[in-house]
């Protein structure tokens, strides 16, 4: 899409003492037209003046952009040009004409056009400083925003009314101070153009120039610019205007060449896409401080921040190395290669010094030959010398092109020997040396975070989000076709949860099991569910789903195992005796029934797996958490399976336990035994090195914290997509208000009974899920409510009765029906294919619908034909969305629907519904989006490069068919 003929770029203000800087999103415009736009290296040409320049500047471009007059121009207002004679070159060349006249003309509102953004943002203050005029204002945009990223700053004295004025601008600008993190050969060039002298009086204008710029300013001029010098030009109509400014354009690529060459040789000559993003990130520096100079490369991290624990990811690195020989050999370089992959991802730029030098010196220091019977030493200073030194080797072989980042850093791993491979960490992902695992520990002992299998591992030819790992990344073992599947990143995520309860969880099992009947697609039904989480035995019920069972090999788990455990204790044949006796071990065993058998029971239905190996879980994209409390406060605390990954609010109301190296390989039947160790029925769980834990529903047995870790895991979700909570039976509430009754004695209503009671009713999560506020059109709650007193979560014998009372709760159930076309909705998500362009006043969104079933998937056939016997039709707000086929398929066999729409913001939110037949719609995964939502989630802005070395998408030639933008 072509830019706009408006050429208007920025202009600075002064209103009340307060300065303001108005911007419009030229640039970005002008990026259109560069057609290789993140390999052309761009030049930034600046003239100021008035009438001399705008003469100048017509012969020096080749523009059809809009070139206002000057004296319409308020001082300091600044227009952006394409030199279109360049726009397919290497080198585009763009020139910024300021208008810098003798007289301050006040400015004047900006009105934003209808083809681009116009945005203000205010400049601080400096304390103890003189009221700003406009003079200032503009002196202070130009010397700390544009100076460095300008090749040539070309000043036409006569428009500045002679050399004292010109030069008492310059003095302005070197009070300022260099105003970034580039070098100082990459400083700009200053051309000042004369017009009222020949060329042979050029040196003494020059010697006279710098006298003037002296007594204006103790501040040598090398302070901002590279060199000055005076270029003298033919007077008017002497010759034709094309010869006239010949010499001068000359003057100007030459002096543009020279910093070019500069900025090469150090590595900060950037292609356009990177240029202009680098000028907006200066301009929000620019508003947020006059002090700091602007920092290229903490500016180029925007997107993709260095590990706030990095530090700690290389301790536990080092702190497995034994000798000075796998230091040299093996440390050294694998740090030094991460560095180079976290630094210099596709589209990425002295890194080291400024992100990594601290925290590698800070690892040294606390990691490095620690061990008491260590009989070596190592100066941090050396070690970070080394790993420098080898970042210089690798950069230097990155910079040739002939390979990426991923690549040198798959080679070395190669490289390694057994030995150093053997090397484990329940922490750190080895592979890149900067993040907490998050996938599970494959056969070879090693795991690897989510971001290296996106870029080490093959994706699946249909499935964008399923990744091969046909081998570990570390140690190039095996690993008998281990998958990894992703979540999308515009889709919601969709949560299931499951009460406790002993028995009763098989409420919630049965009412799972109608629900994967409704839906009736051909994979589990667990398997439509991102992230599920259970206190007591829905952990158990969780922990099974997730490795793989089916929903009826879950209940027959379930119920073998309730069988087994809940077994009465040996005891006396007579009557009285036998009470007794059972109250006795009751007390002495801390529990009613043998922990033994509890556990022989959990180890039989879940192995001996941990909780981080590598299972079902990982090859489903499923995430889960098990609740249990300490023994102490009971304190609320959760297991996961993702290694306690995200950031999460210290008053959170839990405490998640992350993995210590070497001490907490879990079983995973020993997170089900810890969470279903409910007080007076088993004895408490202890987990070595770690403590001791009971029953998890004493305190949440409710989804609030599921809720919770969604946010943790996916910050970008305002909330999950779906939420399904299954209960497990409460007692029915009277109309007329809770049962009263009076003490019937120490046996009824003692201190025993009453705490027995009052632990039961946590067990039910009614109250808590009508406490629940918020959104709740996708929010199921399932329960059964009985006439009496619930059954006891011992109850084996009527294990059979609360599966009919399930099924006879949802015969006819309309939340039921809501439900499976929320969850087939729920399968569809958008995503953009390209940033949004604003044409006409509205944001052009220009995208595709599509499905988390892929070619290949037998299911992806079966939704397709249930959605055409329902005559189903996507929704873009209240509007079915033209040749709306549910049917559609593009050429790699997966579903792919165009939508395209405008909204006047990009705040604006949009909403996407699947209708089936004559039902009430329902909005597809993660919708309604936010616009600047689904930017940040795909990351279309992430101008430097991603962290999992993703290229940015381009906009695609798909097959998909034209038709008319739907307006919001």
């Amino acid at each position: 899409m072509k830019s706009c003929a408006h050429s208007y770029w920025f202009s600075p203000s002064v209103r009340d003492g307060e300065v303001s800087l108005t911007t419009s999103d030229r640039p970005q415009n002008l990026l259109s037209d560069l057609p290789f736009a993140d390999s052309q290296q761009p030049s930034l040409i600046v003239l100021l003046g008035t009438d001399e320049k705008t003469l100048a500047l017509q012969e020096l471009v080749s523009t059809k952009s809009e070139q206002r007059r000057s004296a319409k121009r308020a001082y300091g207002e600044t227009h952006l040009h394409l030199d279109s004679s360049t726009a397919f070159s290497d080198r585009p060349v763009l020139f910024a004409d300021g208008n810098f006249t003798t007289h301050i003309k006040p400015s004047r509102a900006i009105t934003s056009e209808g083809c681009h953004d116009v945005k203000t943002r205010y400049l601080p203050r400096l304390r103890n400083s003189l009221p700003t005029d406009l003079y200032e204002a503009a002196d202070q945009v130009y010397a700390r925003h544009l100076l460095p990223f300008t090749d040539v700053f070309c000043i036409f004295a006569t428009d500045f009314g002679g050399l004292e004025l010109a030069a008492g601008r310059l003095a302005s600008w070197l009070t300022k101070g260099w105003a970034s993190s580039l070098p100082p050969s990459t400083r700009p060039r200053i051309i000042i153009v004369e017009s009222t002298s020949s060329q042979e009086k050029e040196p003494q204008l020059l010697e006279t120039f710098l006298q003037l710029l002296k007594q204006k300013t103790k501040q040598d001029s090398s302070l901002l610019f590279s060199t000055i010098r005076i270029v003298s030009l033919l007077p008017d109509g002497a010759v034709s205007r094309l010869a006239r400014y010949r010499r001068l354009r000359e003057c100007i690529m030459n002096a543009s060449d020279q910093v070019r060459s500069a900025r090469s040789a150090s590595s900060y000559l950037f292609t356009a896409t990177h240029f202009f993003a680098l000028l907006d990130y200066s301009c929000n520096h620019l508003s947020l401080t006059l002090t700091k100079p602007f920092n290229f490369i903490r500016a180029s991290r925007t997107h993709n921040p260095p590990a706030s624990d990095l530090s700690q990811h290389l301790v536990n690195l080092l702190s497995k190395i034994t000798s000075p020989n796998n230091l040299k050999n093996f440390a050294v370089p694998l740090i030094a290669s991460s560095i180079l992959l976290d630094s210099y991802p596709p589209d990425m730029h002295q890194v080291f010094r400024t992100f990594y030098r601290d925290s590698c010196y800070s690892a040294c220091r606390a990691g490095l030959f620690k061990d008491q019977d260590s009989k070596y030493l190592a100066l941090p200073s050396g070690i970070i010398k080394m790993i420098e030194d080898r970042l210089v080797e690798m950069f230097e072989v990155l910079s040739c092109g002939e390979m990426t980042a991923v690549e040198m850093h798959r080679e070395l791993l190669a490289g390694f020997n057994a030995e150093t491979l053997s090397i484990r960490s329940d922490v750190t992902c080895l592979v890149c040396v900067r993040r907490l695992l998050q996938n599970n520990i494959l056969s070879c002992g090693h795991g690897v975070c989510q971001f290296c299998v996106r870029a080490f591992c093959e994706k699946t030819p249909q499935n964008p989000w399923l990744f091969k790992m046909d081998y570990c990344i570390f140690c190039h073992l095996p690993t008998d076709g281990a998958i990894v599947k992703d979540l999308p990143p515009t889709a919601a995520v969709r949560v299931l949860t499951f009460d406790g309860g002993g028995v009763r969880v098989l409420v919630g099992l049965q009412k799972l099991q109608l629900v994967e009947d409704a839906v009736a697609l051909e994979f589990p039904i667990q398997e439509n569910f991102d992230f599920m989480v259970g206190p007591s035995a829905g952990g158990i019920a969780v922990i099974d789903l997730a490795n793989g069972s089916t929903v009826a090999e879950t209940i027959e788990h379930i119920e073998r195992s309730a069988t087994f455990a809940f077994q009465p204790r040996p005891s006396s044949h007579i009557p009285i005796l036998s009470h007794i006796m059972d109250f006795i071990l009751w007390i002495l065993n801390d529990g009613r029934y043998s922990a033994e058998n509890m556990d022989i029971a959990l180890q039989r239905e879940l192995g001996t797996k941990t909780l981080y190996d590598y299972s079902r879980a990982t090859a489903t994209g499923t995430k889960f958490c098990i609740l249990v409390t300490t023994i102490w406060d009971a304190s609320t605390c959760i297991f996961t399976n993702y290694n306690a990954a995200g950031t999460r609010p210290h008053d959170c109301g839990y405490h998640v336990l992350s993995p210590q190296e070497g001490k907490r390989h879990v079983p995973l039947w020993e997170v089900a035994r810890c969470s279903s160790a409910a007080p007076s029925y088993f004895k408490a769980k202890e987990i070595a090195d770690l403590g001791t834990f009971q029953d998890g529903g004493l305190q949440h047995n409710n989804p609030s914290i599921a809720l919770q870790e969604v946010s943790v895991i996916n910050p970008l979700a305002d909330e999950p997509g779906l939420v399904v909570s299954l209960g497990t039976g409460s007692t029915r509430v009277p109309d007329g208000g809770p049962r009263m009754s009076f003490t019937r004695g120490i046996l009824k209503d003692g201190w025993i009974p009453r705490l027995l009671r009052a632990f039961k009713s946590t067990i039910g999560t009614k109250c808590a899920y009508q406490r629940r506020g918020g959104r709740n059109n996708k929010y199921f709650r399932f329960d059964v409510e009985f006439d009496g007193p619930e059954p006891q979560l011992d109850d084996t014998s009527r294990m059979q009765e609360l599966k009919a009372a399930a099924r006879s709760a949802m015969e006819g159930s309309k939340q039921l029906d809501r439900l499976a076309r929320c969850i087939i909705a729920e399968l569809f998500f958008f995503e953009l294919d390209s940033l949004p362009v604003k044409k006409n006043g509205q944001y052009v969104c220009i995208g595709k619908i599509l499905c988390r079933l892929c070619a290949g998937d037998p299911s992806l056939g079966t939704l397709m034909e249930q959605l055409n016997k329902s005559s189903a039709k996507f929704l873009l707000q209240d509007h079915s969305i033209s040749n709306s086929n549910s049917s559609y398929l593009a050429a790699n066999g997966n579903f792919c629907l165009a939508a395209e729409f405008d909204v006047s913001s990009r705040n604006s939110d949009i909403s996407l519904y699947i209708q089936e037949g004559s039902s009430e719609p329902c909005s597809i995964s993660g919708s309604p989006y936010s616009i600047n939502r689904l930017i940040a989630a795909q990351q279309l802005e992430a101008l430097f490069g991603r962290a999992d070395h993703a290229k940015r998408q381009r906009p695609e030639v798909a097959e998909i068919h034209s038709r008319k933008r739907q307006r919001t």
